[in-house]
């Protein structure tokens, strides 16, 4: 028969797998990776760890934590539309390309953060630097 510590152990631990996510962090710097309207992925000691907005709560990507919107301020305002979009990832130009958002059979699965200094490269489907990338994120002008 399990004692109780021993149960509580289990518990503990299936909670922190149920909340890790799928995203390599080893060698990135702590920091949000991935959001969308109820939750964020954070980055913290090379360890991934998804962190879910309470019922009540939307993440607001400005202030980078979950957040109870008011009646006039709903800060999970970033949705985009993935109908009738193809696969892809597509870069967030109100943010100028810092992040990227994924559409997947009409569905928006969220935004990414790309690493500090990077912008997002829409041809090449990852994070670069700006004198790679083509216009309108980067500054790239001839063969990239």
């Amino acid at each position: 028969m399990s004692s109780r510590p021993d149960m509580l152990f289990w518990i503990v631990l299936l909670g922190l797998i149920a909340v890790t996510t799928g995203m390599d962090c080893t060698g990135q710097p702590d920091g949000i990776y991935e959001y969308n309207c109820f939750s964020y992925v954070i980055c913290s000691q090379g360890v991934a760890t998804e962190i879910l907005c309470n019922s009540t709560q939307v993440f607001d990507p400005d202030q980078q934590k979950c957040v109870t919107p008011g009646i006039d301020n709903w800060p999970c305002t970033d949705v985009q539309s993935c109908l009738n979009q193809p696969d892809s990832r597509y870069p967030d130009y109100a943010n100028a390309c810092k992040t990227y958002y994924t559409c997947q059979f009409g569905i928006f699965y969220g935004h990414n953060f790309c690493p500090p200094g990077l912008v997002f490269d829409f041809k090449n489907q990852l994070c670069n630097w700006h004198f790679n990338v083509l216009p309108p994120c980067g500054t790239c002008t001839e063969d990239c």
